[in-house]
This record gives C-alpha cells, structure tokens and sequence, in this order.
C-alpha cells in the first residue's frame, strides 16, 4: 500500500511533517503535491517513530493463546520491534535453538533474538561463531565479579575483529563499595575493548543503541527505513500545544506501513513479525564510537 502522512506534528523539529509509505518503508517526504497516492491528513497528531525495546526469555513468547495480552501491553507502549534473549548454556544450542525459535515463535511485531550466554562459555571460537552467523548483540552473563578475569577478552577481541558485534553485559547485585569499584572498573575496562550496549533508557533503546545493534536507520527513524510510526492525538484546538505528555499511549500504532493498533483497537496478526538479523548490511556505528 502507499499512502501519504500529512500535516503531523514533529516535535524533535518543531515543525509539521508530511511522509510517503510505498511498500512497508518510507520512501520520501515533504514534496505531495503531484503525488497521486492516498493522503491522509494528520492534523492535530504528533508523529513520532516506533519504539525498540529489550524484552524478555524467548520461550515465554512462544505461541500461547494467552500470549494475545501480552502483545497488547507491549504494543500500548509503542513498541513495534522486541529484542528477545536466547539463553544458551553450550555453544552447541545456539543453531539448536535457532531452528526451535523458527519454529516456535509467532510474533506480530519484528523482533531480534539475541543469544544470552554464562560467561565460562564464551571464547574466541564460540565469538568466531557468532560472527560468522552475523549475529549483531550477545548478552554475556557473570554470577561474580571473580568471573570476569577467568574470560581470554583479548582473544575475544580479536575473535570479534573488525566484525559488528555488540555486547550486553549482566553484572551480579553488589553490595560493598569494594564490589562496586571493582564492577565499575570491569565496566570501564569492557567499554574500551567492545561496543557495549547501556541502555541508557532502561529497557527502550536509543539511537545510539540502536545504531549499534546495526538496526538504525531501518528501526527507529522517520527519515527513512521501515515505516514503523506513532501517531498521538491531542485535543489541543492550537497546532503549537502538541506536546509530549509523560506516559501518554499512542493512539495509532503502524508497524511497516499496517496499522496495529487503533484505539483501544489491536489488529493482531502472527505473520506480520519479521526477524530483524542483520537487516542492515555494513551497520552503522555511533560517531561516538568511532
């Protein structure tokens, strides 16, 4: 379907935004007026991109009836794509567990698994793994902070390469001042080594964030990539009192050009999530990185 987004308001530039959708991505903006396509006049809505999010264990988003609700609380919160992890004990599971995740998970909104995995299994073969798979996040889990020198990090970085691969690090709860020196040096340490993975904003991701797990700009922009948006409406009579209302829901909720929610409305279908595994050849870095 192509359908032009008129007149909606943007408030990360203050001005009004008009977008075209061709075939679930955007493909332009501003200039309609010799367009042909569908318009659709969003006057008095203020747009804003689709949300990504860390979700849960995978296995409690295999196919239930029950789940129906559970997509719907995520939804609500306009969230259009989920990262899902894979817990893994030995290096073996992970092509295991990719082909039961195929199998199992039915999803209606896009989604990335990332393999989760105890600190004692990763080394520089089970990295030359991931990369040769093109897996773009891993979460790496410590039970002590003893842990972290046990781990061949310089064979791992070299294992990584000049590869995109990401790290999520898990740290055990400290409770001294010791320990949580200790945890903010090994923090430090792995920050200067990989492309780690803050989640600054709790479980919603940032550009940045979202620029290392290599789904930016195809996940979270208006500019271009996959026409995932939100659109909130307002009852303000004046254009310029559009304005962002802490824990507000989204009224309108697209995910790729469909709508997914309306309303109190969901429009729930199975087929409609995609996996997002290296959906963008060459993944762009922060320039804070660099």
């Amino acid at each position: 379907m192509n359908y032009w987004i008129l007149y909606a308001r943007y408030e990360e530039k203050g001005e009004e935004m008009n977008i075209k959708v061709q075939n679930e991505t955007i493909v332009h903006k501003d200039y309609h007026d010799l367009e042909t396509s569908m318009k659709m006049n969003a006057n008095g809505f203020r747009i804003e991109s689709s949300k990504v999010a860390l979700g849960g264990n995978v296995k409690s988003f295999y196919y239930k009836k029950d789940n129906d609700e559970k997509w719907k609380t995520i939804i609500s919160k306009g969230i259009t794509t989920i990262f899902l992890l894979m817990h893994i004990s030995k290096p073996r599971e992970l092509e295991e567990y990719h082909q039961d995740i195929s199998d199992k998970l039915k999803a209606p909104i896009d989604y990335l698994v990332v393999p989760s995995v105890p600190s004692h299994i990763l080394s520089s073969e089970f990295t030359q793994t991931l990369v040769l798979k093109k897996i773009p996040v891993i979460e790496v889990c410590f039970s002590s902070l003893n842990e972290c020198k046990y781990v061949p990090w310089d064979w791992v970085r070299q294992a990584v390469g000049p590869a995109s691969l990401s790290f999520i690090f898990r740290f055990p709860v400290v409770k001294t001042k010791k320990e949580k020196i200790r945890k903010m040096q090994w923090e430090a340490h792995l920050r200067s080594m990989f492309h780690v993975l803050p989640f600054d904003n709790g479980p919603l991701l940032n550009k940045n964030e979202m620029q290392m797990a290599g789904i930016y700009p195809k996940k979270g922009s208006l500019v271009r990539g996959d026409a995932d948006y939100l659109l909130y409406y307002s009852v303000e009579e004046n254009k310029d009192n559009l304005t962002k209302q802490t824990n507000q829901e989204p009224d309108i909720v697209v995910l790729r050009g469909k709508v997914i929610k309306a309303g109190s409305n969901y429009y729930l279908s199975l087929k409609n999530g995609q996996s997002c595994d290296n959906i963008f050849p060459g993944r762009l870095r922060s320039i804070n990185l660099l």
